[in-house]
């Protein structure tokens, strides 16, 4: 048995044919695969997408298009809530996303909630909001499976979701430094700068230390940047930006967290 198809039983075991089954619905790749094998599974399945300042707008309209894609019925549910900026930050987001996830998921009769955690998020240590959304007993039907972040994307592939070559993307809180006060303000800011540079491929981000931004693209788009140098500190200070540098070490996921100690 391929691994889709053990997704698809470990699914209708949990809910059963025609059972309700919600699911974190962020448009990417992972959350994607698991709604996708949740109405493959003959499930009733609703897709709760937290609208906040801290996902950017092009998340938002991705994951509404992914969910007209995949013919789920999906909900939008606001939120101011910004985490304090510490090495807490994502577990106390997580649970508080998790916490909304199932109230909503509540109010509309679904009691099973299902995330598109793997394997790989379960093993990475930098990871806290994991342990926050098991310890609100948000299910991860793909870890369950055994499935990889590289299982994830050739079973999308092979599903037809258009958005199986997505890069991974994280909150826009994650771009700003430890200590650094989160606001709508610099929220902003990040996702302005990152559109502006969107049309690259691979993963883009734009990390905020202070007045710094510093960017982060796969090494072969290190040429591209310097093709654009004028245009880019130009329209990075006209964002709000003072210094503008390009990382040598190119994009490394977490990299905010070089040096700091895992959250237990």
């Amino acid at each position: 048995m391929g691994k889709y198809s053990e997704l698809l039983v470990i699914i209708e075991q949990k809910v059963g044919v025609g059972g309700r089954m919600a699911v974190a619905f962020s448009g990417g790749v992972d959350s994607s695969l698991v709604a996708k094998a949740a109405v493959d599974a003959g499930a009733d399945v609703l897709a709760i997408t937290v609208d906040s300042p801290l996902f950017s707008r092009r998340d938002m309209e991705i994951a509404s298009a992914v969910a007209e894609e995949t013919g789920i019925r999906h909900v939008v549910v606001k939120s101011d809530y910004i985490p304090k900026n510490n090495i807490t930050r994502c577990y106390q987001c997580k649970k508080n996303m998790a916490r909304l996830w199932k109230e909503t998921a509540g109010n509309e009769g679904f009691h099973v909630v299902a995330d598109g955690v793997t394997i790989d998020d379960i093993n990475d240590i930098h990871r806290p909001g994991v342990g926050a959304s098991t310890g609100e007993n948000i299910w991860h039907p793909l870890a369950d499976a055994g499935f990889t972040a590289e299982d994830v994307v050739n079973a999308a592939k092979e599903a037809g979701l258009s958005v199986w070559n997505r890069p991974s993307n994280s909150c826009l809180a994650s771009r700003i430094s430890y200590g650094e006060e989160i606001t709508p303000k610099k929220l902003g800011m990040v996702e302005e700068a990152e559109e502006f540079l969107h049309d690259l491929p691979g993963a883009v981000r734009v990390r905020m230390h202070k007045d710094i931004a510093r960017i982060e693209v796969v090494p072969g788009n290190f040429e591209k940047i310097l093709e654009r140098r004028e245009e880019v500190v130009k329209t990075f200070r006209k964002i709000g930006f003072v210094h503008i540098v390009l990382d040598m070490d190119g994009y490394r996921s977490g990299s905010m967290n070089d040096g700091i100690m895992p959250f237990p």
